[in-house]
Parts: C-alpha cells; structure tokens; sequence
C-alpha cells in the first residue's frame, strides 16, 4: 500500500513480538478542545501543562501512560496524505494546532490520502490501520468510547462505521463502552448481529461513557480478570478464526462519573431543538460532547480525559498479556 508509513519503533517492536497499542487521533483534532485546562487533569500526569492546549497536552499523555504500562504506542494519524502509524511529537502538535483538521472515518481515508490532507484517524480508520501492519496486525488498540447508532436512527439513518469495521477487524478495543448521546440498545443489538463479543470488565451494567451505566442496561457478558479477556481474544482469533474486534468496555473512574439521568436530560433536550448545530450530519458526535461538556461546566470533559487516561493503561495491559503467550 503506498502512502502508508510505520514509525521505526512500532516496527521494531512488531517484529520482536513487543506489545503495541494503537490510539486513535480524531479525539485530538475534534474529541477534546484546544483550550487549556487551568488544573491538572484528573488523572496521574506529572508531565501536563495546565496552560498549553489540552487536546495537545492529552496526545502527549496517552502514549506515556501506554509506554508506563509496558507497551509501545502507536498513535495513527493522516498527515500529508500518508497514512502513520505511530506519530512523533511534531506530528501530533500538526493534528493538535493546525485549524482546518479534520476527522477521517474509514470511507474518508481514501481521499484524505489521495488529496493529501491531514486528519486524525476515527476508531474505524484506526481498526483499518491495525491491519495493514507487517510482519503482525496490531491487536490492541485504546480509545475513549465506540460509535454506534444515533437515536433516531430509524428516520436519518445516521450509523457509524465504527460498527462495520469492528465486524471485519480482529483488534481487542478498550473503550468505556457506547458513548452515551447514542442508541446504546440498538448499538448492542447491532454488534451482537454482526458477532463482536462485547465485554465489561468488572461491571454488571453496562459502561455508558460518562456514566458508569443504568440498571436497565446490563452488560452482555461480565469478566473481571486480564487474563480471561486474553484468552476470550485467543479463543475467538486463533481457535475459531473469527477475524472479528471484541469489544472491552471499561467503566469510568467512579469519582469522575456523571449521573446517567444527568446526560440523557442534556441530550434530550439538544435534539429537541431543530436548528441546533448537533442536530444531524458528520458533526452531530463532537457537537453533542462539546454540548454535553458545555452543560456540565466542565465536569464532562473531566470524566473524558479521566476514562481515556484508564483506557490507554488497560489496554497496554491486555497487549502486554497478549504478546506474553
């Protein structure tokens, strides 16, 4: 495939068998504002800025919190029409400065490429690129949570190809579950029609992004140890050869969680109003989390910068048991 390039690291440790994780980037361009933080964040980051752009400052931490946790990062990103993986740090300042970058879903790569733009990757560009790596696929990859169906679907058949792609990619994805502006009922029916396992760690509810869930949303199917999601991954990849992702879903931090009645009532009552700039098309995810974090005074964004903190250090942790069998 041309225009695509491996970082020297994240080749090198491929070839040795060393755990990666791949991170996905649009939460960098569109997930996470430029503005500066004013306090630490919510998580242990003894190299955060407070005053320089969170977004910038938030690409900066992942890949160190992965690397803590005993792998090597591979943040992915478009830039320049080439499709990266594993970023330097001019790179990620580019996705996290430049004003005109985008996000690039899956069915966008190809012309982000061809027409030589820079974007950060979504969780389905991100899958894709897990797999164009040799000599092995990154089977790890972290992000904050998947996307899915939005409500209303039914009308404005509005789904993400997260979805799709989960299908076809056999990437173990930690997330915190559905982000919770979506259908999480039809998103859990949808990827239990396409056959991706979808597993909470240590939860009978399932993870809803922000909050740690609703009674009336139990998780399909609850493990509690490393060692037993590794093997589901074995079993479902090398046993059965159902090249399909499996999804992990890793609650928020408890002290970090909003209320589910708290979010649902934000967003009900922005897609009640029709001119609203989150209403539909591409933008209609970020709008609503920037409306969300917006409503809450902060306290959103708080428990999103704190899930991926957690996020990106079980995922290094699963990697890590992978690679060790």
């Amino acid at each position: 495939m041309t225009n695509l390039e491996v970082h020297a690291e994240v080749q090198e440790a491929l070839q040795a068998g060393t755990p990666v994780v791949a991170l996905e980037s649009a939460v960098i361009t569109t997930g996470v504002g430029r503005e500066p933080l004013h306090h630490p964040p919510p998580f242990d980051a003894p190299h955060w800025d407070a005053d320089e752009p969170t977004n910038l400052q938030l690409a900066r931490t992942l890949p160190r919190l992965v690397r803590a946790a005993g792998a090597i990062p591979a943040t992915v990103g478009i830039i320049d029409g080439v499709l990266r993986i594993g970023l330097d740090d001019d790179q990620l300042l580019r996705l996290a400065a430049e004003p005109e970058t985008a996000k690039a879903s899956v069915g966008d790569v190809s012309y982000m490429m061809s027409a030589g733009k820079t974007a950060g990757t979504t969780v389905s560009s991100t899958l894709f690129a897990c797999g164009r790596t040799k000599p092995a696929a990154i089977r790890v990859m972290a992000t904050g949570g998947i996307g899915g169906l939005h409500r209303g679907w039914q009308a404005h058949l509005d789904i993400s190809a997260d979805l799709t792609q989960l299908a076809t990619s056999p990437v173990c994805v930690v997330c915190s579950g559905i982000k919770s502006i979506l259908d999480v009922r039809s998103t859990l029916e949808a990827l239990e029609a396409l056959g991706v396992p979808v597993i909470a760690y240590g939860a009978d509810r399932f993870p809803l992004f922000y909050a740690r869930g609703r009674r009336d949303i139990p998780s399909p199917r609850r493990l509690d140890h490393l060692t037993d999601i590794v093997q589901l991954c074995r079993t479902q990849w090398t046993t059965l050869g159902l090249l399909r992702g499996v999804v992990v879903a890793n609650p928020v931090p408890a002290e970090l969680a909003l209320e589910p009645q708290e979010v649902e009532r934000i967003v009900c009552a922005i897609e009640a109003e029709p001119d609203h700039p989150a209403a539909l098309g591409r933008d209609r995810t970020p709008d609503l989390l920037k409306a969300v974090a917006q409503e809450t005074g902060g306290r959103a964004l708080d428990a999103n910068l704190g899930l991926l903190a957690e996020n990106a250090r079980l995922a290094a942790r699963i990697a890590v048991e992978l690679a060790a069998g």
